[in-house]
């Protein structure tokens, strides 16, 4: 009765422990998809998924680890920009601004820590899943994962511990585990039987009735080397109503070791190692893969800063050409209203002036349109205060200098030292490298070496006088039972009375091994074709350069054309209009050389526009962008600029300290 209640208060406490961690992983898990708990960081950047610790609160184990929400507000720099109802906006608070808002950036922000997540799936010996937009190999190369070799002694290794006695529930099965993470486990169970007999002659009874309690506990690791190891205790106590038994109730118990190593597949780090190795190399694609999305995205918004500023200039040179075409209309006017000019020519005028206010219009709504372009890609959302506002640029469209770009040998030298790409082709070389050391080792037979140590010990109730056995353990003198426990049982386990050793070889070899070929020729033909991608990525690279180069000289010739056709339609107009005012020309002539000017203004407008965006073209081409602008790569990380806002006058905001 006295064991009963024990067993019963046994099962109650286990049952409200596991109670009690599931509530607990129930909290957790509610508080990783919630607000960040006091003095926790709310940007993901913040946190490293690389590592997780057990101890000394190992039940941080069973919980989820934090990932706080997006943080979807915009950042403070772009509410202080905002002054007199406008949106002051230079070329470098635009750049500050993208790093801090753009949701392109913010999306590749996430890569960083889903890479950082795979190298911990990595390191518990899972295979890697690979990050969106990181090249990866193929995935039937790492079909079963890191440590999946290290287990592949376990079937023999599991013999010997059978042989040892191994009675605990799903211990025995455990000869061997796979890399990395500790494995630990606990079972117990009762069961009760009662069987009708046919004699007494065997057990003095006509009905047996056994019961038996019992545990086991293991703990076992795989290694990175092909080395696995688990130790385990296991026993039980066992009851019967037979007359005859010599140990009743009987209390064995047990101890077993066993170790296992490969020695030709799945042997050293190099075979076992491939994924975690292969996601190391993928935090830094990873880095890269960011860096050429930052400076993608900063080339398409320093791109529609300059179309801003070019809409900016066609805007004032058809307000120009608007002003033009009105004074020529009072001045036809007060001509006709003397006589000394025909009334048709009033109706012409006013025709040009019409043409040049719808001239006016689109240029102004060519304007607003490209300020709502860049607020969507300056803002995490463009909210109704921001709509309100109309952007006013504080730079002007570059001019052309001799030393604008550097030579081309220097610039193609440049290209390839720091474009993305060519960092992301060379780190896939290198995790080509890695699977086919891998797969090569697979081509190997498969030999595993294992050895088992498990002392058992058995103790009970045992009976004296007649059980020569375990007759040392009886007082002289002494007949009938005498008491013993798990303490006696346990004590012979740790003398090493009841000794149990093993050792053992298990060797399997593949009679034609089409499979393992098959992927170790796959791994060398890719990486033969990453070869050649490569090479054809340098080449796509340099005529990048190239053409690079030829824009930014053609776009310097055509500024210099436009500036001198725009002086010459100056003077050409100003030319007519004195002709006019001596009775030599027409004023259909001056209207013409009036939309000359403004065509010549606004293709000198154009001209710079496409010089500055052949700058940023070179400067892409040669992934030299960011130190063109200063731009600190750890800033794009966090998503907070520390440089201060580029208005004079503009208080310094939080985000610019």
């Amino acid at each position: 009765m006295k064991l009963l209640t024990i067993r019963s208060l046994a099962f109650i406490l286990g049952v409200g422990v596991l109670a009690t961690l599931i509530q607990t992983v129930e909290v957790w898990g509610q508080q990783a998809a919630g607000p960040p708990p006091a003095g926790v960081a709310a940007n993901v950047m913040d946190f490293d998924y690389t590592k997780t610790h057990s101890f000394p609160n190992i039940l941080d184990s069973f919980a989820p680890l934090y990932v706080p929400q997006p943080r979807m507000e915009n950042s403070p720099r772009l509410k202080d920009l905002i002054r007199e109802g406008k949106l002051w906006l230079s070329l470098e608070d635009t750049i500050a601004l993208t790093l801090e808002n753009n949701l392109d950036i913010d999306v590749a922000r996430f890569t960083i820590p889903l890479a950082q997540a795979d190298y911990l799936r990595s390191k518990s010996g899972s295979a890697a899943r690979g990050v969106t937009g990181v090249s990866t190999i193929s995935t039937a190369l790492f079909a079963g994962a890191i440590g999946s070799s290290t287990t592949s002694g376990s079937s023999g290794s599991s013999s010997g511990a059978g042989g040892a006695g191994f009675s605990g529930g799903g211990a025995e099965n455990l000869g061997s585990v796979g890399c990395c993470d500790p494995v630990a486990g606990f079972s117990m169970g009762w069961d009760q039987n009662k069987t009708p007999l046919g004699t007494i002659a065997l057990t003095g009874v006509p009905s047996l009735t056994n019961q038996q309690t019992s545990y086991s506990t293991y703990y076992g690791q795989g290694f990175m080397t092909g080395t696995s190891y688990v130790v385990a205790f296991y026993g039980d106590r066992s009851t019967t109503t037979a007359l005859t038994s010599l140990v009743n109730p009987e209390v064995p118990s047990g101890m077993i070791l066993t170790l296992s190593q490969n020695l030709l597949n799945g042997f050293g780090y190099r075979a076992n190692a491939s994924s975690l190795r292969i996601a190391k190399n993928d935090l830094q694609l990873t880095d890269s893969v960011f860096r050429q999305q930052v400076i993608t995205t900063i080339a398409q918004v320093v791109n529609l800063y300059s179309d801003l500023l070019y809409y900016r200039e066609n805007v004032q040179v058809a307000e120009e050409a608007l002003r033009t075409a009105e004074t020529l209309l009072k001045d036809n006017t007060r001509q006709v209203e003397i006589g000394a000019m025909a009334a048709i020519e009033i109706t012409r005028a006013k025709s040009e002036v019409a043409a040049r206010r719808q001239d006016l219009i689109v240029a102004q709504t060519s304007y607003h349109q490209q300020e709502e372009t860049l607020k969507t890609a300056l803002a995490k959302h463009v909210d109704a205060d921001l709509t309100r506002v109309a952007i006013e640029p504080t730079d002007k469209l570059p001019e052309p200098k001799p030393n604008d770009i550097p030579p081309l040998e220097e610039a193609l030298a440049e290209a390839v030292k720091n474009r993305p790409e060519i960092e992301q082709a060379n780190l896939n070389m290198r995790n080509q490298d890695i699977t086919i050391q891998a797969v090569r080792n697979r081509l190997l037979p498969s030999l595993n070496v294992f050895a088992s140590y498990g002392p058992t010990g058995l103790s009970g109730h045992f009976l004296c006088g007649g059980n020569p056995l375990y007759e040392p353990a009886c007082p002289q003198g002494v007949t009938g039972y005498v008491p013993g426990g798990a303490s006696d049982a346990l004590s012979q386990v740790f003398h090493n009375k009841f000794p149990y050793y093993s050792l053992g070889v298990n060797l399997q070899i593949p009679i034609r091994n089409r499979a393992a070929q098959a992927d170790e020729a796959t791994a060398l033909i890719q990486e033969r074709q990453m070869r050649v991608k490569l090479q054809q990525q340098i080449n796509q690279i340099q005529q990048d350069v190239r053409n690079a180069v030829i824009a930014v000289t053609q776009a310097q010739v055509r500024i210099d054309a436009a500036k001198e056709a725009t002086g010459l339609a100056k003077e050409t107009l100003e030319g007519e209009q004195k002709k006019f005012l001596l009775g030599e020309s027409t004023p259909f002539l001056v209207i013409q050389a009036q939309r000359d000017l403004t065509t010549a203004a606004g293709n000198e407008a154009n001209a710079r526009d496409t010089y500055a965006k052949a700058l940023t073209q070179f400067a892409q081409a040669t992934a030299t962008i960011l130190d063109k602008y200063h731009i600190e790569i750890a800033e794009a990380k966090s998503g907070q600029v520390t440089r201060a806002m580029n208005i004079p006058g503009t208080p310094v905001s939080p985000s610019g300290q």
